[in-house]
C-alpha cells in the first residue's frame, strides 16, 4: 500500500517537479513528444516536426531530449 502510493506522488509531483527543473526549451521538447496525446489517441510530435520549428536538426532535437531526460531522471531520484 505504501509503496504504491508513493509511486503515485511520484508519478505526479515528481514528473512535474523533474519538469520544473528543465529550460523551456527542453521542457517544450519533452512534452509534446511523451507527454501530449492527440484527440485521436497519437503521439505528440516527431523529431522532426520538432526540428522544423525550431530551425535545428532531427538528431539535435534527439541530442536536447536525451539532456532534458537525464537531468529528469536525476531529478526524480532526488526526489524521491
Amino acid at each position: 500500500m505504501i509503496e504504491a502510493h508513493q509511486r503515485d506522488i511520484l508519478a505526479s509531483d515528481g514528473i512535474a517537479s523533474a519538469l520544473d527543473a528543465l529550460d523551456e526549451r527542453s521542457r517544450r521538447i519533452v512534452q509534446e513528444r511523451w507527454l501530449k496525446v492527440n484527440d485521436d489517441s497519437s503521439g505528440g510530435m516527431t523529431l522532426h516536426e520538432l526540428a522544423a520549428e525550431y530551425g535545428v536538426s532531427a538528431e539535435r532535437i534527439r541530442q536536447i531530449e536525451v539532456a532534458a531526460m537525464k537531468k529528469m531522471r536525476k531529478t526524480l531520484i532526488e526526489y524521491a
